[in-house]
């Protein structure tokens, strides 16, 4: 399984405007005059560790938010703040920054799903809690086909060795190894058509660009039933509650807004329904990114 998590970056590399201020009763520390303030020390702590002593790490995070701040200056008597480059990460980093801020406070209005809601989503989605399975699986990575045809001409290897065989014959590369799928992290349908694969048979699955042939090697059930799947199931539900109020925050933001390409960059077809941007931000707003998989495991 991967972890979407948003890349960290330096929140002192935002603040170089070469303002330079005197200890208060709000600052923690002062680097050649510049104040790291409590505020800044706090917002290091959305990265803590779940369950530490905040106070104590508070202490253990300072000298590297000192060490942070003198390579900052250090950047900046270099003149690197001066440069396009830093101007457009800083431009980047800033949206980011402004995005999830955004995220966090829709979050706070989305209401707490009702025990019925939380029901019929376990009910609907048996292959996320109650039949719930990991299958280890022999696994080939190869282009997608260039035509359906030829997609459907893989189907006449009914094992992963005369598959490979095909794909070398036609000069077709392709990568092999063993991976672990999580039927809670794959489309429903897809889930119950490999819950019922037999063992060592292929499935052809798409996957991030590329075509995946599976041949399960073992199947291990992980039911998740009680509180527990309550739990994960209202989790659920509200990161989809923020992604939804994003969704049409950003949809109403498009319909206002006037647009213009230059020649030559004009998106092909209809935005993507799942905005990136709206899905990194949901993750960090509900409190850590969703684990997503899918046939790579």
């Amino acid at each position: 399984m991967k972890h979407l998590l948003w890349s960290a970056f330096p929140l002192a590399a935002l603040a170089l405007s070469g303002c330079q201020s005197k200890p208060d009763g709000q600052s923690v520390a002062t680097v050649d005059g510049q104040a790291i303030s409590t505020q800044g020390l706090d917002a290091e702590l959305a990265d803590a560790p779940p369950g530490v002593d905040r106070l104590a790490y508070r202490k253990t995070i300072l000298p590297q938010l000192v060490d942070r701040t003198l390579l900052a200056q250090a950047a900046q008597k270099m003149g690197l703040d001066k440069t396009p480059e830093y101007a457009a990460r800083r431009e980047r980093q800033e949206q980011k920054l402004l995005v999830e801020m955004l995220a966090e406070k829709l979050a706070n209005t989305v209401p707490v799903p009702t025990v019925q809601a939380v029901d019929a989503y376990i009910a609907a989605h048996p292959y996320e809690f109650a039949q719930r399975q990991k299958f280890y699986v022999d696994q080939i990575r190869f282009a997608r086909p260039a035509s359906t045809e030829a997609l459907l001409s893989l189907g006449q290897y009914k094992t992963l060795d005369a598959l490979a065989d095909g794909l070398t014959r036609n000069a077709t590369p392709f990568s092999r190894d063993h991976v672990l799928i999580d039927s809670a992290f794959l489309d429903p349908a897809v889930a119950a058509q490999v819950a019922k694969q037999p063992l060592a048979d292929p499935i052809f699955l798409p996957y991030k660009g590329v075509y995946t042939a599976n041949a399960i090697i073992q199947r291990m059930p992980t039911p998740i039933a009680g509180n527990v799947a309550r739990g994960l199931a209202g989790e659920i539900l509200r990161r989809k509650a923020i992604a939804d109020a994003m969704g049409q925050t950003l949809q109403k933001a498009r319909k206002d807004a006037s647009i213009t390409y230059q020649p030559g960059y004009k998106p092909d077809g209809k935005a993507p329904a799942a905005s990136k941007a709206i899905q990194d931000a949901t993750d960090r707003a509900s409190g850590g990114a969703a684990a997503s998989s899918g046939a790579g495991g």
